[in-house]
């Protein structure tokens, strides 16, 4: 039988997120994603809406949603996810050179007041921007061999938010997955920020996109506190998930190009005018981050 997928093509959920309270009621004994402090990415993002992400004064301005339209692949069975992981790590081998392909990688699960976090449930990722693949893991008792194969190639460099922990979380629900080979290559998007553009503190998502491409991601409370373990996920589910692996991919790739900027600017300033002159401008808080960084004189 052919693998079934839905490529499913959905535009932002724009519905009033006032008349909550019923639903919240509702979702109060089984909400989504609301991780132990051991390791949760929206736990601590909830924790840090009170607290300073970075030591960037943020402007109060209003940034435009982040809008998806690319393919969203859904799969909830094993051999659907086995085949479309295998095309994934096709596309890792045909990539040019033997550098790290950076792959923007998040998870959901359900979480219970009463029981705590359940078992991992949703797995997307992102490798182009064009296309997020969503794996639904409620029916596996057991990741597909080339899901697994997928997320410790040693060419695939997984990146996110706090995605070191989400590692963690997903090799004690599924023994099969050492976190310890997915750490190796895991990139946390956040500690990148902070040695890129010399800034400090911890980054939620949201605040990282609104940092670094000027984008806001919205937050539906509704969508963020569902069911993420019953199948099949709706199209909001499918949106929300989406939209968190492609503006992670969005942000990788604003950051590796301020890297090679920094980088290119620093060697030019120091072919001009020497190291001892290179290290009085950075003491001096030079971060070589725009374009006419190489300029800089003493």
């Amino acid at each position: 039988m052919p693998p079934r997928k839905r490529n499913l093509k959905v535009a932002m959920n724009s519905k009033d997120e006032d008349k909550m309270t019923t639903q919240d009621k509702e979702n109060e004994e089984n909400p989504a994603k609301r991780r132990s402090t051991r390791s949760t990415r929206n736990t601590r993002s909830m924790a840090e809406e009170g607290a300073t992400a970075s030591p960037e004064k943020e402007e109060k301005k209003q940034l435009p949603f982040v809008k998806y339209k690319g393919a969203i692949k859904y799969f909830t069975d094993g051999n659907e996810i086995a085949e479309a992981s295998d095309g994934l790590i096709q596309f890792v081998e045909k990539q040019p050179g033997d550098g790290l392909v950076p792959i923007a990688f998040d998870m959901e699960w359900p979480f219970s007041f009463k029981t705590g976090p359940g078992k991992s449930a949703v797995i997307q990722i992102c490798a182009e921007e064009k296309c997020c693949y969503i794996f639904q893991l409620t029916n596996l008792k057991k990741l597909p061999a080339a899901l697994v194969a997928l997320l410790k190639h040693k060419r695939v460099r997984l990146h996110g938010v706090n995605v070191k922990n989400d590692f963690r979380k997903l090799g004690r629900d599924f023994p099969e997955i050492n976190s310890d080979d997915l750490i190796v290559n895991g990139l946390d998007l956040g500690v990148w920020c902070n040695e890129v553009c010399e800034t400090g503190g911890r980054w939620s998502l949201d605040r990282l996109a609104s940092y670094v491409v000027g984008k806001a991601i919205d937050k539906n409370k509704k969508v963020r506190m569902s069911k993420w373990h019953v199948i099949p996920l709706d199209e909001d589910q499918l949106m929300y998930a989406a939209i968190d692996v492609y503006i992670g991919q969005l942000i990788y790739r604003e950051l590796e190009r301020r890297a090679k900027l920094k980088e290119e600017n620093e060697a030019k300033f120091i072919e001009k005018n020497g190291e001892a002159a290179f290290k009085a401008v950075k003491a001096l808080g030079e971060s070589f981050l725009n374009e006419k960084a190489e300029e800089v004189a003493i």
